[in-house]
């Protein structure tokens, strides 16, 4: 089986770049820079807002290089990292698939969760019962866990079709909750009606509210439901760091909103090469609300702040912390592997998982075949 070396990966354009526009500032204030230091000559300051503390000083430009003392802490927990991948052909209803086979077939690929598309999961219909528990029966059999589903909708999109957004959420969550999914993925979306472009007023109050009342309606129509609504962090949408995440959730006022946390969709260049750092804050701030995480690798290699997604384990992203710190949840966590385009891709993907886990201690779920 060939490897994939990171050029390889990008001349071939195996992966998505970041556009340049998306990696810049996050709007309003999210990433302040520190204020003066309230501490002696030469220590380090701490911000006065959300943000990563200043390097050396307030009287440097912007401090995008870690500091040259930093010191990571990698013991590891005792939580088992279940993994998932967006591997061909990805998890569906359709018609005649043969439930068991498709089951088998990721347990001895090594993956033991999945997600499903909820456009194409919704679109089948209504399920017979016998079906969904053929479903049930061979995921089991395979410890393979069908945890939910992923809703790349956009619930402030210019009416009328934000109103058929959220009720594609509701109609998820009724699905998710008809097959014992955890959760349900979506995002706070973009006042264009493509979630994936920034529109200049997404970062404002009005979207804000837009967003906050959405999800207010989903909750309420949902209520009494135990499935996780899970939010995913875009920089072009409002919820662009961690800090967003813990207001939006104190905001909507109910617990079932949580994170679907994706650290390389936040990625800009105060913390491109602070990702230790930037880590660790995520996760002392949003440990608790943590239902899974996406998996992905990122490199700056071109001469504006636009980013390029790397094979796993090879870019920016410190992957020894991000997996010592979702060994340390208290729930043991899914990871969705995820932009690449081939198997072989994907197997070499999951490799560098398992070995940077087991070099520091940290325990994937099942083997890889």
């Amino acid at each position: 089986m060939k490897d994939f070396s990171r050029r390889d990966l990008f001349a071939r354009g195996a992966a998505a770049g970041f556009a340049a526009g998306a990696m810049a500032m996050p709007g309003g204030a999210a990433f302040a820079m520190p204020g003066p230091s309230a501490g002696p000559a030469g220590a380090t300051a701490q911000p006065r807002g959300p943000g990563l503390p200043s390097v050396w000083g307030e009287d440097f430009l912007y401090q995008w290089s870690p500091p040259e003392d930093l010191v990571r802490d990698l013991t590891p927990g005792k939580s088992r990292i279940r993994l998932s991948g967006q591997t061909t052909p990805r998890f569906s209803n359709a018609e005649g698939t043969d439930y068991a086979a498709y089951f088998s077939k990721l347990k001895a690929g090594g993956w033991s969760a999945v997600e499903s598309a909820s456009n194409t999961w919704l679109s089948r219909g209504k399920m017979p019962e016998s079906e969904i528990r053929e479903i049930k029966q061979a995921a089991a059999a395979n410890d393979v866990v069908f945890y939910g589903l992923h809703c790349a909708g956009n619930i402030i999109a210019p009416d009328p079709d934000a109103d058929r957004w959220q009720r594609h959420m509701i109609d998820s969550i009724a699905a998710a909750e008809e097959m014992g999914c955890e959760l349900i993925l979506t995002h706070a979306g973009s006042m264009y009606a493509n979630r994936n472009w920034a529109h200049p007023k997404n970062w404002s109050r009005e979207a804000w509210e837009r967003s906050v009342n959405a999800l207010k309606r989903i909750c309420r129509d949902t209520a009494g439901s135990k499935v996780k609504i899970a939010i995913e962090a875009v920089n072009t949408e409002s919820i662009n760091n961690p800090w967003a995440h813990v207001r939006l959730r104190e905001d909507v006022g109910d617990p079932r909103i949580t994170v679907g946390l994706d650290i390389t969709n936040m990625v800009f260049p105060h913390v491109a090469f602070r990702m230790s750092e930037f880590i660790n804050t995520t996760f002392d701030l949003l440990e608790d609300q943590i239902a899974y995480v996406h998996g992905k690798d990122f490199v700056w290699n071109e001469m504006l702040p636009g980013m390029n997604w790397a094979m796993q384990g090879t870019g920016n992203m410190d992957y020894e912390m991000f997996l010592v710190r979702l060994s340390r949840l208290k729930s043991n966590p899914y990871m969705l592997i995820e932009f690449l385009n081939e198997p072989e891709e994907y197997a070499m993907a999951q490799r560098n998982v398992r070995a940077i886990a087991q070099g520091v201690g940290v325990t994937i779920h099942g083997t890889q075949g």
